[in-house]
């Protein structure tokens, strides 16, 4: 902890310490007490030795009287002198005894470190142990009542029963966009018996944990939900297991089921419901558009679950046009409000993309000739299900569940229009929803192969799912108080390159929900300089951004992305058309996956 900013806990990485030099710094230190142990035995002898020697024989008359009185002061005196150097307060036993503790120190610095080489690891970061029980549903119950509890059957059976009565609920919040995104939730949750059933039990909890999450007063959040949703995930993972092929595709690969995590699998099924219902509200997904915002064309991609990434779709050269000219960010905190900065250019795009995901890329020419590349990728901006804006509720259901996502595609598809070649290296950087996109593609062995991707930055993203390559320098910025890092239920890898860096900012003056762009940007500032720990992600990173670097030239190019739906849903066709009412079961067959199984993820 600095001074007005937050606590933070790194974990991962490769900061080493020689433990042989504490070894022998702890022993030089033993040693030199030993001497002045030794010094202090030397003077206690020369004491003995004086205290018992003869008196001095009766003095003649010739010798005054004062002198020998003189003679017994002086030795009074310096075996009081001897006896101070040996005992008491700047002695030698008290300087010895302080050589010796900081001995002590500097080997339980050797053996701290020894145990941290050894892959410990502290319990549960910032916050300790998490007790779920703290908020039982049975005890709220009692206390506020369980009249909301008992209206979901009703619910229920007018979203998933009442062909009519489905249709007049979705025509009523038409002109909402939060109504419609309850709405699919709400069907989502309660179109199946089981996600009904946990709903049902776990209702009052639900509702006070998202009181409690969205005060964020605590800096316990983000372990709390993750410990929850840990229990919830393999409560339902029965249910998700039943409804999952024995393999399943995770980006580009063929992976088994079982090497998922619970929660990757809930996701999944749940993924697939989300497009199933989102099929129904604005049509049947038909493809991914990916538009150079003032370039030449655009380039329409199959499904994602037809050619995960795009990678089989063909991309023309020169589509991006000219850019513009653009200062690269210099830290953690700038970057994160360039991408901020990005998302709000949106609104100025223009007409035809107010459905539209964007995303920026910019190429670095550095002064030695060297080109490379940071891409951009905001969080989520609509909580819907499946209309034509990417940035949604189905593409972080599906890529937390690890499903090829239009988002994956159109990133992935706006890099190969920007012309990023083989061996240049690559550094991307996501918040929220945008993280988990960016550690997916950086996780995907057709990328690896494809990309020389270097380096990864996510802030406020649940990315314990992606496998990113231990080459890959990784670096993951979670606020303790932010429950979105904790919603894939477990905790985020990490390696020599790949690392956490837990942020409490609940005693801090941050302002706002700590899951902002915003507020990770304000508790970012300086981190590079005040944690040594991450000066080998930020070579890295700075490598690529040209942080620091003088002669660099930065153009940024700005990609709007758009999923593309049939004219089939609810609201589409036409003010009296009434289409169907969302179903959990897809509208379209799933796909298969592709005969290229690793066997594990």
């Amino acid at each position: 902890m600095w001074s007005g900013g937050p606590a933070v806990v790194v974990s991962g990485g490769t900061v080493s310490v020689n433990t042989s030099d504490l070894d022998s710094l702890a022993s030089s230190l033993n040693s030199a007490a030993g001497s002045l142990d030794d010094a202090r035995t030397l003077i206690a002898n020369v004491v003995t030795e004086v205290n018992e020697a003869p008196p001095p024989p009766v003095s003649p008359p010739s010798i005054p009287y004062p002198i020998l009185a003189g003679l017994d002061l002086e030795k009074s005196n310096a075996l009081q002198a001897l006896d101070a150097l040996t005992t008491g307060p700047g002695s030698l036993e008290a300087v010895a005894g302080t050589l010796r503790g900081i001995a002590s120190d500097v080997t339980a610095c050797s053996q701290a470190h020894t145990l941290a080489d050894g892959k410990a690891t502290p319990v549960n970061g910032l916050v300790g142990p998490v007790d779920v029980r703290a908020f039982d549903a049975g005890l709220l119950q009692l206390a506020l009542g369980s009249s909301a509890v008992a209206q979901f059957p009703t619910i229920s059976a007018l979203l998933a029963s009442s062909t009519m009565g489905g249709w007049v609920l979705y025509k009523l919040v038409e002109d909402s966009e939060d109504g419609q995104a309850a709405v699919e939730v709400l069907q989502l949750l309660l179109s199946d018996p089981t996600t009904e059933q946990w709903v049902k039990e776990d209702l009052v909890r639900i509702v006070l944990l998202t009181r409690w999450l969205k005060n964020a007063k605590t800096g316990r959040e983000a372990a709390t939900v993750q410990a929850y949703l840990q229990q919830v995930s393999q409560r339902l993972d029965p249910w998700a297991k039943q409804r999952l092929p024995g393999q399943v595709a995770v980006g580009t690969q063929t992976v088994d089921t079982k090497s998922l995590t619970p929660m990757q699998r809930v996701a999944m099924v749940l993924g697939a419901n989300a497009a199933a219902i989102g099929a129904g509200v604005y049509g049947t997904q038909s493809g991914v558009t990916v538009t150079p915002v003032g370039g030449n064309g655009s380039t329409v991609l199959p499904p994602a679950a037809k050619d995960p990434f795009g990678l089989a779709s063909a991309v023309n050269p020169g589509m991006t046009g000219k850019g513009k000219e653009a200062k690269s960010p210099q830290s953690i905190s700038e970057t994160i409000t360039h991408c901020q900065e990005v998302q709000s250019s949106k609104n100025s795009l223009g007409q035809g993309y107010e459905e539209a995901g964007v995303i920026s890329i910019q190429r670095v020419e550095h002064a030695d000739g060297r080109v490379s590349w940071v891409v951009y990728v905001p969080g989520t901006t609509d909580w819907t299900s499946g209309d034509g804006e990417p940035q949604d509720l189905l593409t972080n259901l599906e890529a937390v569940g690890g499903t090829p996502t239009a988002m994956e595609s159109g990133v992935v598809t706006a890099m190969r229009q920007a012309g990023i070649q083989p061996g240049e290296e690559v550094a991307l950087y996501g918040h929220s929803q945008g993280g988990i996109t960016v550690s997916n593609i950086a996780a995907d062995p057709a990328i690896q192969g494809r990309y020389n991707i270097t380096t990864v930055l996510t802030a406020g993203s649940p990315t314990a799912g992606a496998d990113i390559p231990d080459d890959v320098h990784a670096l993951h910025l979670e606020n303790t108080g932010d429950a979105v890092p904790g919603l894939d239920a477990a905790p985020t890898p990490t390696g020599p390159h790949r690392q956490v860096a837990m942020l409490d900012t609940h005693q801090t003056s941050t302002n706002g929900y700590p899951h902002a762009s915003s507020a990770y940007a304000q508790a970012a500032e300086g981190l590079e300089d005040k944690a040594p720990e991450l000066a080998d992600w930020n070579k890295s990173f700075s490598r690529a951004s040209g942080a620091g670097e003088q002669g660099t030239s930065t153009t940024e190019y700005t990609f709007a992305v758009q999923r593309n739906t049939d004219p089939n849903g609810i609201y589409k066709g036409g003010a009296t058309y009434r289409g169907k009412v969302p179903s959990a079961q897809p509208s379209y067959p799933r796909p298969t996956p592709s005969p290229q199984s690793t066997g594990e993820h």
